[in-house]
């Protein structure tokens, strides 16, 4: 079966969308409106739990490096399980897979809280759950993108999709800005409560899915066949590989600049806690606007290089941040690298999913999350450099090194540009 490359554009300037309006999709489809609180609970409940981690592994050990290990714990199980998680969700119930997620990630938030709240927590205890964490959030990111398509139709999935990437995208840095503000006011371990919340809403509207959710489930090969069809496709097409590679540089080199932000936020413009918050709120503002900036239209599809463009100002928004010692300008800059942030990742990951057959979806996805599971592999060494040379040293070092990375991707596949 071809791909829906062959099918659509995702750069189509006559795409329907552009008269619907930003919620159109969840005004016409109840059921995609209900995954979409879903996704707004789980994903803020998240990134609420990401921040308080980074925060408590930094209040624990005073050590920039370990708040660097913290991430590499919770993210290297989404690297080890993104694709297979891909092949359960193409032959499975997404339904079942996403409520059996829900149940594991609500419950471990809640272990959290309570170890915190106990002064059980030890700097080892924080690493283990972290990769139980990191291991459950690996099926559910998946899983809610993958249903998009199955609850709309076709003419307004590109609205669906572009509203389904902005929430995820608004969410990771809207959840550490709410984080930020609860830990100066609630505490850490009160954070984790509310994260826990956050997840029984989650889990609520996962049960209110209808049957359509539950997406039409592969019946071809299994085993290592399957596994390796999803990248087999995304090979076999070069915007694909390209959307797939622009992505890798930004979250591996350039997105560990959110896991150091309470290391700038004490030692670099020394606000503390409440600080944290404002720094985190001006991300997420900027995210925000950025998010429904695309979901307003898919007209930035069509214009050209618009990917390249987009991670490249991102990538360049936070080299200023780092190198800037002035608060105001850096929540500025902050704000700025939000919205380029949000604006590359919603264009990005709507032009993958309408270029990708259903039955291929998870697999295919799955590949695009690996992106995520590897930054890990930006952490911990940026972490490292933080902890020899400083944070803005290590933050503005990788970021211009992905921006490098980002021009070779643009000459390597000339589509991108086109």
């Amino acid at each position: 079966m071809a791909t829906q490359e062959s099918k659509i554009d995702a750069g189509d300037p006559a795409d329907p969308l552009a008269s619907t309006g930003i919620l159109h999709s969840i005004r016409v489809y109840p059921a995609f409106a209900m995954l979409m609180l879903g996704t707004l609970a789980t994903n803020t409940g998240f990134w609420m739990y990401q921040t308080a981690v980074g925060w408590l592994a930094y209040d624990l050990t005073g050590s920039a490096t370990f708040v660097g290990l913290a991430g590499f714990a919770g993210g290297i199980p989404m690297l080890v399980l993104a694709v297979p998680a891909g092949v359960i969700l193409d032959r499975s119930d997404r339904r079942q897979v996403l409520r059996l997620s829900q149940w594991g990630v609500m419950l471990i938030s809640a272990l959290f809280a309570v170890l915190i709240a106990t002064d059980l927590i030890q700097p080892w205890s924080l690493l283990v759950v972290a990769a139980m964490y990191g291991a459950v959030m690996s099926f559910i990111f998946p899983t809610r993108t993958t249903m998009v398509p199955s609850l709309v139709d076709r003419v307004d999935m590109a609205n669906a999709v572009a509203l389904n990437s902005a929430t995820q995208n608004a969410t990771r840095v809207v959840g550490p800005a709410i984080a930020g503000i609860l830990i100066a006011v609630v505490g850490v371990a009160g954070t984790f409560t509310l994260a826990a919340v956050l997840q029984i809403l989650a889990l609520y509207t996962t049960n209110r899915l209808p049957a359509a959710a539950a997406g039409r489930m592969s019946r071809g090969a299994a085993g290592r066949s399957s596994f390796l069809l999803g990248l087999r496709t995304v090979a076999a097409s070069p915007i694909l590989t390209g959307l797939v590679l622009l992505s890798l540089m930004t979250n591996v080199l350039v997105m560990p600049y959110i896991n150091l932000m309470p290391v700038f936020a004490d030692d670099v413009l020394d606000i503390g806690a409440s600080g944290l918050g404002v720094l985190l709120a001006s991300i997420g503002l900027g995210t925000v606007a950025g998010a429904l900036f695309v979901a307003r239209s898919q007209a930035p599809l069509s214009w050209r290089g618009i990917q390249i463009i987009t991670a490249a100002t991102f990538g360049g928004f936070v080299i200023a941040f780092a190198l800037s010692a002035n608060l105001v300008v850096a929540l500025i800059l902050l704000f700025l690298g939000g919205f380029a942030s949000a604006t590359f990742l919603a264009m990005n990951q709507t032009a993958l999913q309408l270029r990708v057959d259903e039955d291929k979806r998870g697999r295919v996805f799955s590949i695009y999350l690996l992106t995520w599971g590897l930054l890990p592999l930006g952490q911990l060494p940026t972490g490292l450099i933080a902890e020899a040379a400083g944070a803005p040293v290590a933050v503005a070092g990788a970021s211009t090194i992905a921006l490098i990375g980002i021009a070779l991707v643009a000459w390597r596949y000339p589509s991108l540009r086109e």
